[in-house]
């Protein structure tokens, strides 16, 4: 929920392609980590243009979230190869537990808001009357 730029963000900052170097190195270490010696470097280049294209919105922060919660065995494993498209089925797989988890704190965001409205002191019945009266009274003087 931090303010960390997006893939999109980081390609204004330092040219059109920066999402796409960045991610580069993160796909290969996933893949050297995992053991996945099948994947060509144009394989992993591919996939890096995928992914920063069609998820240009995520934070850095989110993609290294991916990436480590992906190592640790979250998303399935790989057996000695791999298909590029199993790291992106991965990745859907992690949107949907970011869409969730950002459902619930927009949730617990709007529910805070009302309490702390309901902790506003609010005018009475009888105090906004007298509001509205002594403002009706005072535009009256003013058109006159």
């Amino acid at each position: 929920m931090g303010d960390y730029p997006t893939l999109a963000d980081i390609c204004i900052a330092y040219g059109k392609t920066f999402s796409f170097q960045w991610l580069v190195p993160q796909i290969t270490d996933l893949t050297l980590f995992t053991g996945a010696k099948n994947l060509t470097k144009e394989q992993i280049r591919s996939l890096a243009k995928v992914i920063a294209a069609e998820y240009h919105y995520l934070k850095v922060t989110e993609l290294l979230l991916f990436f480590h919660r992906f190592k640790t065995g979250r998303y399935g494993r790989f057996y000695g190869s791999v298909d590029p498209m199993v790291i992106t089925c991965a990745l859907r797989e992690f949107l949907s537990e970011r869409n969730s988890l950002i459902d619930i704190y927009e949730r617990e965001q709007r529910a805070e808001a009302i309490e702390q409205e309901k902790e506003l002191p609010a005018m009475t019945r009888e105090q906004w009357l007298e509001y509205k009266k002594q403002h009706s009274l005072e535009n009256k003087n003013e058109q006159e």
